[in-house]
């Protein structure tokens, strides 16, 4: 059930501020109301301790020096949240890349191919983050949109092959 607000205006339009001084008076109570209505949608909150909208069990394209980070559309518009459409076969833009597990900045490129459905995380991909994680086939890294520093959030989530030692 949506709710109401009420919310008041106490500073006068320019008009109103004339009409005012030329009547000697200022209008010290409210000078016009408008009721908003809020609708009560429940959203998904951000889990903090699990907040990878973005999981990818990295593949060998992945961390060749052949490419980049290969995306869906589903991570990029969906779980991110952004309107990509402005970006037509070929562009591409550049974006914050924040390692939490390094606490390290990158500048990363990101480029939609021709089809819609098809990103690509690439440039300094290979150098800021698979070498230097040493990142391999069949690894988990989770990603996320932070809209408050517009920027990707990344870390390693499982290693393929973590070797246990009792």
């Amino acid at each position: 059930m949506p709710t109401s607000m009420v919310y008041f205006d106490f500073i006068p339009t320019k008009e109103e501020e004339e009409k005012s001084e030329a009547s000697g008076e200022f209008p010290l109570k409210p000078i016009r109301s408008h009721r908003v209505e809020i609708h009560n949608t429940p959203s998904k909150p951000l889990d903090l301790f699990t907040p990878w909208e973005c999981k990818k069990v990295l593949i060998a394209n992945d961390v060749s020096g052949l490419g980049g980070l290969v995306l869906g559309r589903e991570h990029v518009q969906q779980h991110w949240g952004l309107d990509w459409k402005a970006l037509n076969g070929g562009d591409q833009i550049i974006i914050p890349v924040r390692d939490v597990d390094m606490r390290t900045e990158h500048k990363i490129f990101l480029r939609k191919y021709n089809s819609d459905d098809i990103f690509i995380i690439h440039n300094n991909w290979m150098m800021d983050f698979v070498y230097r994680r040493d990142l391999k086939e069949g690894d988990t890294i989770g990603m996320y949109w932070n809209r408050t520093s517009a920027s990707i959030f990344f870390s390693v989530l499982k290693r393929a092959f973590e070797m246990h030692y009792e």
